[in-house]
Formats: C-alpha cells, sequence, structure tokens
C-alpha cells in the first residue's frame, strides 16, 4: 500500500467513532409580556422625553433620524431591530416585535389627532397578519374592561377590534389578577404562567396581544434516523479522494466563547459538498491509466488483491486490475453528484467578510413556517454592528442565505462546513414606554396630550407604563416561545490498497464564539416574531439539558 494511502486510511480509522454532524439549537422558552398602564389625567405621571412639537414626522427624532421604519410585509422592517438599537448594552436581550406591532395598531385604532399620527408615523402602512391557532402556535387578542367602565368603551372600538383583530371583549370585576393571568396563560401555550401581579384601582381596561410557539425543527437535533434520511454519515470522506469531514453528532460539546471569558455549552454542525470533478478535470483515460499502473504494482509486490487475497498469474491479474479500475471510475465518478451532498442536519448559511449567518427551519404549522437566523459580526463588536446596521442589510442577507446544495457552492473545490452555535439561557425587560418615546410615540403617555376619543367616552384618558418582559431558553430540542401585549390602564473492515487523490478544499467556519444577534420569523409574511441578543450564552456547568433527545 502506499504511504499516501497509508495515512488516510489510518485517519479514518482514528475518527472512525465520529458520527458526522450534529446542530443543537433548540428548545426555546421565551415569556414577553408588555403592559400599558391606563390611568386617568388627575394623577401625575412622568412626562415624555420628547415634546410633541419636536416629533411631527419620525425622521426629526435623534434615534430615527435617516431611519424609515418601512413596516411592510414580506420583509424583516427597521421597526422590529429599532428597540435593539435604543437599547444597545452589552447584554442578553429579547423581545417580541410582532407582539408589540399587535398592540400599537390595536391601540392605532382608538387614537385621534397627533396621539394617533405619532403611532402611525412609526407603523406606516404595515398590515398585520392573522395567524390560525393551534396547539403548536397561537396569537390572540382581547380587551379586558372593567365592569365599572363598561358603558365608558366605544362599540365602534369594539366592533373594529372584532372585524379586524379577531379580538374577544371580557368584561371583569378586576378585583384580581386571576382571570388576566388565566387568559394569558390559556394563548401563550401555558408558556407564560402570568401578566399581571395585581391589577390596580386607577385602571379601567386591558388590551392585550398574546402569542406564543412551541415548535419542532423541520429536522430535529440529534435524531440520527432522520439524518441518515438526509445523507448522514459517520465518518465523512468521498471515495479515493484525499478528504476527510465530520463532528460529534451524540454528545453536547463546549468551546470558549468572547475571546477565554467563558466556557460554553453548544452544539456542533456540519457540511460538505463536493464540486470537484475529478474525472472531468484529470480525464478518465488519465485516471484509469494511473490507477491501473499503481494497482498492478501493489499486487506485483504484495502477492495480493486489494482486499488481502492472494492473486498470481499474469492472467488473473490483468483481469482483477480491469476489474478494479472499472469499479474505481465508477465510485469516484460517484463523487461529483448528489451524492457528493452530506450533512448533518438541514440548515442554510451567509457568510461575507463582516458576519456569519446560520438559519435553520421550524417545521411547517398551518401554512406557517418559522426560521431562526443568528447572525455573528467577524470584526466589529455586536453593539457597534446593531448601531449601525439597518433592514435593507437584514434582507439581503436574508436573501443570500445558501440551502446545502452543491449548485450553491464554489465549483472546482469541495466545500467543509464545520460550526458551533451555544445555547443561552435569559431574562430582560424592555424599557418600552421610554423606547416608544424616543422613536417618536410621546403622546399617548402624556396626561395632557393623549387622545384615546376613538376607544372610549371617558374624558382625561392616557396611557402611564408600558413594560416587555420576557425569557427564553435555547437548546437541542425545539422552540418554545410565549408573549403577551397588554396595553390598559428547541462497519465493514478497510481495503489495504486504494489510490488517493489530492483535492482543493475550501473551508467555512460557521463558529459562533462572539456575541451575535438573532431573528425568529416567519418565512412568508416577514413577520418577526421575536430578536434579541446574546452576550452570554448557557456556561456548560449550568446546562441541564445536555441528556434531552437522546
Amino acid at each position: 500500500m502506499n504511504e499516501e494511502s497509508n495515512n488516510s486510511k489510518n485517519q479514518k480509522k482514528a475518527k472512525a467513532m465520529l458520527v458526522c454532524f450534529i446542530f443543537i439549537l433548540v428548545a426555546v422558552i421565551i415569556g414577553i409580556w408588555v403592559v400599558f398602564c391606563l390611568k386617568n389625567n388627575t394623577e401625575n405621571t412622568v412626562q415624555p422625553t420628547t415634546d410633541v412639537r419636536e416629533v411631527s414626522s419620525v425622521n426629526t427624532n435623534k434615534y430615527n433620524a435617516g431611519f424609515e421604519y418601512d413596516l411592510k410585509n414580506n420583509e424583516v422592517s427597521n421597526f422590529d431591530i429599532a428597540f435593539l438599537k435604543v437599547e444597545n448594552e452589552k447584554e442578553n436581550k429579547i423581545y417580541s416585535p410582532l407582539s408589540i406591532k399587535y398592540t400599537l395598531k390595536m391601540l392605532e385604532e382608538g387614537a385621534n389627532g397627533t396621539t394617533k399620527q405619532q403611532i402611525s408615523n412609526v407603523l406606516e402602512k404595515y398590515v398585520v397578519t392573522k395567524y390560525a391557532s393551534n396547539k403548536n402556535m397561537s396569537l390572540a387578542n382581547a380587551l379586558f374592561v372593567k365592569e365599572t367602565f363598561k358603558d365608558s368603551i366605544k362599540q365602534s372600538y369594539i366592533d373594529n377590534l372584532k372585524n379586524r383583530y379577531d379580538a374577544e371583549v371580557i368584561y371583569d370585576s378586576f378585583a384580581n389578577v386571576k382571570n388576566i393571568n388565566d387568559w394569558v396563560k390559556n394563548k401563550t401555550l401555558n408558556i407564560l404562567p402570568e401578566i399581571l401581579d395585581e391589577v390596580r384601582p386607577d385602571q379601567d381596561f386591558l388590551l392585550i396581544n398574546a402569542l406564543g410557539i412551541d415548535m419542532e425543527w423541520n429536522h430535529r437535533f440529534f435524531d440520527r434516523e432522520n439524518n441518515y434520511n438526509i445523507g448522514f454519515r459517520e465518518d465523512v470522506y468521498y471515495e479515493h479522494e484525499k478528504y476527510y469531514g465530520g463532528c460529534n453528532n451524540e454528545t453536547v460539546e463546549s468551546r470558549k466563547f468572547d475571546g477565554d471569558k467563558q466556557e460554553v455549552s453548544g452544539m456542533e454542525i456540519f457540511a460538505s459538498m463536493d464540486n470537484y470533478d475529478i474525472v472531468s478535470i484529470l480525464g478518465e483515460d488519465n485516471i484509469r491509466k494511473t490507477v491501473e499502473e499503481k494497482y498492478r504494482e501493489w499486487i506485483q509486490e504484495n502477492g495480493t488483491d486489494y482486499w488481502g487475497d492472494p492473486l498470481s498469474g499474469t492472467a488473473a491479474i490483468e483481469k482483477e486490475v480491469s476489474n478494479y479500475v472499472d469499479k474505481y471510475i465508477k465510485e469516484i465518478k460517484s463523487n461529483y453528484t448528489e451524492k457528493g451532498e452530506i450533512k448533518s442536519i438541514d440548515f442554510s448559511l451567509y457568510t461575507d467578510d463582516t458576519v456569519k449567518v446560520f438559519a435553520k427551519d421550524l417545521k411547517e404549522y398551518d401554512g406557517t413556517t418559522l426560521q431562526y437566523i443568528g447572525i455573528m459580526p467577524i470584526e466589529e463588536s455586536l453593539d457597534t454592528y446593531i448601531k449601525n446596521v439597518d433592514s435593507t442589510k437584514i434582507n439581503s442577507i436574508i436573501k443570500g442565505l445558501k440551502e446545502l446544495k452543491r449548485e450553491n457552492f464554489k465549483d472546482g473545490v469541495i466545500t467543509r462546513i464545520n460550526g458551533f452555535v451555544p445555547k443561552f439561557n435569559f431574562d430582560y425587560t424592555l424599557k418600552l414606554k421610554d423606547d416608544l418615546a424616543k422613536i417618536g410615540i410621546t403622546d399617548i403617555f402624556s396626561s395632557e396630550k393623549a387622545d384615546i376619543s376613538g376607544l372610549t367616552t371617558a374624558a382625561g384618558e392616557y396611557i402611564s407604563d408600558a413594560i416587555h418582559k420576557a425569557n427564553i431558553e435555547f437548546t437541542q430540542d425545539g422552540i418554545k416561545a410565549a408573549a403577551a401585549t397588554m396595553v390598559g390602564g428547541k462497519g465493514a473492515g478497510e481495503p489495504l490498497f486504494d489510490y488517493i487523490y489530492d483535492v482543493p478544499i475550501e473551508e467555512i467556519d460557521l463558529t459562533f464564539d462572539k456575541p451575535y444577534m438573532f431573528i425568529i420569523r416567519d418565512k412568508d409574511t416577514g413577520d418577526v416574531w421575536f430578536t434579541g441578543t446574546v452576550y452570554n450564552p448557557l456556561a456548560l456547568e449550568d446546562d441541564n439539558t445536555i441528556e434531552k433527545g437522546f
């Protein structure tokens, strides 16, 4: 056996126990809520940070100068990432743009004058998407009205909520929070247990959007049967070509994150695309001649065929050489076919000089497919990247995502893709009232300026507070997420002979080892259900989900 072949086989044997591909991105448990508290103007409130006279358009504010929110459907909008920009601290965060947009749209229905215009300036011509609820996804709206305030809610407003947002109208004593919390828990697939600690005496109504998802991946991580179905191999190599690839598909891995600051728990991914048509490049006759000579020499030197079985006699040797090379040519041709697409799980990717991007689809539920997208800046810090990025760049990245198909990768090389994505688990509270004021929605929080006369006949009503809370757990088992916005007051032995050709290999590194942002969006409508940042992933010693999925 020649030395080159021997080294290759030793390498294969040494790595034979590796299982080729995993990515564990999963079990996201997200709880989010936003609370707008309605108060009467007889009580003092914090005045907005921006006077209404300075907010005649969304472009006059320091946070949105030259920054249109472009809330058109089918794409990620600037509004979806606006709160990442406003709260651009170096910490984990999570919120639901879709839930906030739903709530603002329902508020817009009841607002008039400058109050309405400020909301409309931000929402632009955005049209909400109606989603079918089932056991895996839920989106619901409700207007809870204090029984003593019942006659003060305009029927026209109730009709609009029912017709345009499929909202329930629920009359309640507001004596305690049980009915409200039970409704939210039910509409968030039991993920979000409560939204309020108490109902204050001055609250007259609560306008709520609640949404939740409990979805499996299109191809589940750590599911070896499914992995085999899409081309999974334990030991990734191409016949007669000097190439090896793979990863540990059965265990959670750990890596250093953000330099050496953390040892974090996460999951490997792997894919290989063979676009090196060696037969066309070197010529079949040349390959046949070379391999015939090398195999004939090996038989004459060892007295056996390539399996080690005794072989002698010119006629027998020539017949063996001819049969072997016929088989060799057939096998090496097969590398440059669909067989050349080897992956452990389905995903898409995008890379350039500035970012690494990993995307993976969840299963389709009632016509809706949600997609997770992780975006990690390579050279810039994440906070600088967020400061400068806009929806045009995000949508360009999404359009540039490449599925794992040979035609999507460079010709004349084998592309080897290795990566790692960490798990994360954290809580976050969005300063929504302050954030909305910073992007131009101020009057609705002012006892002197608020005009929600389309909602109520009562005078002097305004919104006193807005809170958005969330928690998320991202592991290998699926994605579960919930949000609520309230307005109101996760073989065989080896042959002994082989002739191995060197091949050109291009590497793509999808290792997420620095802070990054993520988006969970509807692939069809572009609605962003959740977005956030990861600065501190799950530490290996804190990971109690490792055994899940096996």
